[in-house]
């Protein structure tokens, strides 16, 4: 990928942690969080973004670890939490109910259609599927810890909703830490 190739994300991704971050922090944690960002971004995250809009990656990996910090809360945690709520936040109503009657592998078959209806870059596949477990492989997309705790938090709850029991996500490989890809191993009943 070329430093000028920007990566983006629809703004449905955008709206919902608007949202989380408008409930979860303080006003006061809100305006330390604004101020630390460069005011092109403050600017942007505070306006109405629309869902079909494309926002740059970049916005929301900065927003998630300037309102971790604003929050006094560790990334990984705070990122797992916004991505959590914005798995919630993807399936309201109607579509509430089709995540509770699919299973697991179900919803797991559909994640490469899922992602590449919300990012502009980067492939995801499921590997390795069995009734129990699976492994989610992304490539060539430019990971960093707050998407992956984000994604990984996204992934936990989406398997929740299914009504699967101990879910276990485990991020093995990380594209910011020197790997070629990201990997996550996902374990439920």
């Amino acid at each position: 990928m070329t430093s000028d190739e920007t990566v983006t994300v629809k703004g449905s991704m955008v709206r919902s942690l608007q949202k989380f971050i408008e409930t979860d922090l303080t006003s006061d944690q809100r305006a330390v969080l604004l101020r630390s960002l460069p005011a092109e971004y403050a600017n942007r995250f505070t306006s109405v973004i629309l869902p079909t809009e494309t926002v740059p990656i970049q916005i929301l990996n900065q927003v998630t670890e300037q309102a971790s910090k604003a929050k006094g809360e560790a990334l990984d945690s705070f990122g797992r939490r916004a991505g959590n709520a914005a798995a919630s936040e993807a399936v309201k109503g109607i579509y509430r109910f089709f995540v509770r009657v699919l299973t697991p592998p179900a919803v797991l078959s559909r994640a490469s259609q899922m992602w590449s209806s919300l990012y502009s870059r980067g492939k995801l596949r499921v590997e390795d599927q069995t009734a129990s477990s699976a492994r989610l492989v992304l490539s060539d997309f430019p990971s960093e810890p707050a998407f992956c705790a984000r994604f990984t938090g996204w992934v936990e709850r989406m398997a929740r909703m299914t009504g699967s029991d101990n879910i276990r996500i485990e991020h093995t490989r990380c594209a910011s830490r020197g790997g070629t890809y990201c990997e996550w191993k996902v374990t439920w009943t």
